[in-house]
């Protein structure tokens, strides 16, 4: 009796040690997304791997609109719909993708935002490996641009490649950690963004 006494409290000293030395798993760690930079964030699971960049926007957003750059590809076959992207704001609300119809009606300053984030331009396409494959999104059409479509083909072999603009229900964007949200038939993928 005092032998297996002993030898339970042996095991469990030794099993409390080897716990004390393993680092704990974070948050961090646990979900599928990386930050890449400041103002850049991947998400990567066994279906779908998305890369944002948003630069400009993180400390530039006292205005209307939020422009994100991205990037998507799929394990399989994917038709990604405009409605499937949508923003969460901090508050738990969710913002969907802009209409290439509002983009019109306020050309000037989305153009505007564009010419001012180009300093900070990223180049997304970078983060994956299918980098001589790719083809825009095509979900707004500046001026100048290709023919609007209300969707995009995600898959292994190409990436899709496509500037994201959110409007701002308040004229404005609050500081905070929003969740780019982008479903797909599998699942979605989350990715934080931060606006500082």
């Amino acid at each position: 009796m005092y032998q297996h006494r002993r030898r339970t409290l042996l095991w469990w000293t030794l099993g409390a040690a080897i716990a004390l030395t393993v680092p704990p798993l974070t948050a961090q760690e646990s979900l599928p997304y990386n930050k890449l930079g400041r103002a850049a964030v991947e998400y990567r699971d066994k279906a779908i791997h998305v890369v944002a960049a948003y630069y400009y926007s993180q400390r530039n957003h006292d205005y209307r609109w939020l422009y994100i750059q991205s990037g998507v590809t799929t394990r399989d076959d994917n038709v990604i719909h405009r409605d499937a992207i949508v923003l969460r704001t901090p508050q738990g609300r969710e913002i969907p993708l802009a209409t290439q119809r509002r983009v019109g009606e306020d050309i000037n300053r989305v153009e505007n935002l564009l010419q001012n984030a180009s300093v900070v331009s990223h180049d997304v396409r970078s983060y994956f490996t299918q980098q001589r494959w790719s083809e825009e999104m095509q979900l707004f059409r500046l001026p100048f641009g290709n023919v609007v479509s209300n969707s995009f083909i995600a898959d292994r072999d190409r990436v899709a490649l496509g500037p994201l603009f959110f409007e701002s229900p308040t004229g404005a964007w609050e500081d905070g950690r929003y969740t780019l949200v982008v479903r797909h038939e599998k699942g979605a993928a989350e990715l934080p963004i931060t606006l500082e």
